[in-house]
């Protein structure tokens, strides 16, 4: 009786280091826990070994005084080993399908979508919040292209449309709608870098389909204009549409003084950018920053649109652009205003940096109080 509670001890142990339930001839040991029902480990061999030769090479019956201690302090020996080699090995849950490739449960497609959205909610509401600044801004141009409209109306459309994709993305991911925003940003605030190419993908794809849809939605009052003005989808000269969704200089205007224009523009908007945005100064109260920040494009608009259209945003420039070229207004798209098309793109990210810089440098903000603190609540 002592020998044979002797060996239940031991094999008691052995269970309590590999839970589960131990066969001298079987592969494996399986268990059944709260977390994963009908769950297996492989047992290594030269364990399924020592468990063997407990159960055959020292029977109850030769349990005497004289052996007993020897055999106990195998039994202990093998017993840590197979604690320490079994510590690291994970339960794989028969009842749930695996990939052969990285021994993974496999998520659904839903399940898929939905780590996707928890781990880029930033970026997918910079993508959401440019499609809403595109789609409702280019639908104001085409409104403004029929003759519905005038410039005053377009500024306070566009004034509107930024103060509603602010709204819509800025509790997220800040809301910059913009490449040369995030790449100021990144060199003058901490924005961080690795975040510069997901932002700006995420804004040039929201550019994209919110000037397309709006385009699709315009389309049968922009043929219908075109039909009047005996053309299809003019990019220059009269009954020109193009410009409704990129932006094209005057035609006094000359490469230079669109270029400096741009970074000008771009610098102006920057600079009170960073001033509203900025908790240590005078900010505004409340949620009044997207209305403000709208007013701004507003007045620059009635100011500088003239000039070249002040696009100030390579994104809502450069991806209006290419949607135009795919939807049948050609390669001109490009070549129009002395292929003016790369104004858009490099201007800005010269003139948003350089705006932030010159508001750091003049604007030196006071050290945070009790009092900005309070504000800034």
């Amino acid at each position: 009786m002592m020998s044979k509670a002797l060996f239940t001890c031991a094999a008691a142990m052995v269970v309590g280091a590999v839970p589960g339930r131990i066969s001298s001839q079987a592969t494996t040991t399986s268990l059944s826990t709260g977390g994963a029902v009908g769950t297996s480990f492989r047992m290594p061999a030269s364990h399924r070994r020592v468990l063997s030769g407990l159960n055959t090479k020292t029977p109850f019956g030769l349990l005497t005084k004289d052996n007993t201690g020897a055999i106990n302090r195998d039994k202990r020996q093998h017993l840590s080993t197979l604690k320490t080699t079994t510590r690291g090995v994970q339960p794989v849950s028969s009842t749930m399908a695996q990939d052969s490739s990285i021994g993974q449960p496999r998520l659904s497609l839903l399940n898929r979508l939905k780590a996707f959205r928890r781990n880029n909610r930033d970026v997918l509401s910079e993508f959401l919040g440019t499609f809403t600044l595109m789609f409702l801004g280019t639908a104001v141009n085409c409104v403004a292209a029929m003759g519905q409209t005038n410039l005053v109306g377009v500024a306070i459309g566009w004034m509107f449309s930024i103060a509603m994709a602010v709204y819509v993305a800025g509790g997220v991911g800040g809301a910059h709608l913009n490449p040369s925003v995030t790449f100021a940003f990144a060199m003058l605030k901490g924005f961080p870098w690795k975040m510069v190419i997901p932002y700006t993908i995420a804004q040039f794809l929201g550019a994209f389909a919110g000037s397309g849809l709006a385009y699709l939605d315009h389309k049968s009052g922009l043929d219908a204009m075109d039909a009047a003005n005996g053309v299809i989808k003019a990019t220059s000269g009269v009954g020109a549409t193009a410009g409704i969704f990129a932006t094209y200089p005057a035609s006094h205007v000359g490469v230079l003084h669109a270029f400096g224009d741009e970074v000008l523009t771009t610098a102006a908007l920057l600079m009170c950018v960073f001033a509203v945005s900025d908790n240590k100064n005078i900010a505004p109260k409340g949620n009044l920053g997207p209305v403000i920040i709208g007013g701004l494009v507003a007045l620059l608009i009635l100011g500088f649109g003239g000039i070249t259209g002040v696009a100030m945003n390579p994104a809502r420039d450069l991806a209006p652009r290419i949607m135009t070229f795919l939807a049948g207004w050609g390669s001109e798209v490009f070549t129009a205003g002395n292929n003016y098309w790369w104004i858009p793109i490099v201007a800005p990210m010269i003139g948003a940096p350089l705006g932030g810089a010159v508001y750091n440098a003049f604007i030196d903000p006071p050290k945070e109080t009790e009092e900005t603190k309070v504000a800034a609540e």
